[in-house]
């Protein structure tokens, strides 16, 4: 699905961002801005189909210059491989930031009522798939600066969200993603490995997956624009030592015990 010959990279010294699952949302307000900054960009879809990935191209169309898109498939660990082995395939590419913002919310799903299926189906997406993908990349020589998992504050273990009724999968699912993350941050220190790994809350973010009927009021409601224009520069501003923490679009750190999007 890459349509841009590496040539036109040739001699760029501008910033490379990856961004995972940029068809819609916030994964394709990523692809807007970083296109707006004049940054390089490899975005990825999970389907092949033309008209999913139409609003990428939209955006991407005018300057294929600067942004690749591939297909990768977070549900399939093949799609994965093949999608990291095309990128070691580029000649000398360097990877300044890594935005992992595939992920799923079918609602509702209690606890008491979510069946197998469906609690795996949210698991795969929103952990297992992501960290997969983040270690499949670590795997291969490629240089990669910063890996940004894109979590939740549903997923905080400090500051339980009771009103959140029909979100125990979700919840779940990016609770696990926080611990892994937080695991994967502490072995690539062991490693001195400097590739920084962080989570971050976007924020209530009005985006197609967010648009469903809750029986209780959503506060403070932005548009992916607002968010993803503050996560760029929160993303930008961490360095080593901030790796493995967990921040909100409004560059507030959680603490244990302590404030909403607690690890």
């Amino acid at each position: 699905m890459n349509q841009i010959p590496d040539a036109l990279y040739s001699d760029q010294e501008n910033t490379t961002w990856v961004i995972v699952g940029a068809s819609r949302g916030i994964g394709l307000e990523f692809v807007r801005q970083l296109l707006a900054r004049e940054e390089r960009i490899i975005a990825t879809v999970r389907e092949t189909n033309a008209d999913h990935a139409s609003a990428l191209w939209g955006q991407a169309g005018g300057d294929h210059g600067r942004c690749q898109m591939f297909i990768c498939d977070i549900l399939s660990e093949a799609s994965i491989v093949n999608f990291v082995t095309q990128l070691v395939a580029i000649p000398n590419l360097k990877i300044d930031y890594v935005v992992l913002n595939a992920g799923v919310l079918r609602y509702p799903n209690r606890a008491t009522e979510t069946s197998f299926d469906e609690f795996a189906f949210h698991l795969h997406t929103n952990t297992i798939g992501p960290i997969i993908t983040a270690q499949k990349l670590l795997q291969t020589s490629i240089p990669i600066g910063t890996i940004v998992f894109m979590s939740s504050d549903s997923g905080s273990a400090g500051n339980f969200r009771e009103v959140e009724d029909g979100f125990a999968a979700y919840a779940a699912s990016k609770a696990a993603l926080n611990q892994a993350l937080r695991h994967m941050a502490a072995e690539l220190r062991r490693k001195d490995d400097d590739t920084i790994i962080l989570a971050m809350h976007p924020g209530e973010v009005a985006t197609d997956m967010s648009n469903i009927n809750v029986p209780w009021e959503i506060e403070g409601v932005i548009t992916p624009e607002q968010s993803v224009t503050a996560m760029i520069d929160v993303i930008q501003s961490k360095g080593i030592q901030h790796s493995g923490t967990f921040w909100t679009w409004q560059n507030q750190v959680s603490q244990p015990s302590t404030g909403r999007g607690n690890l």
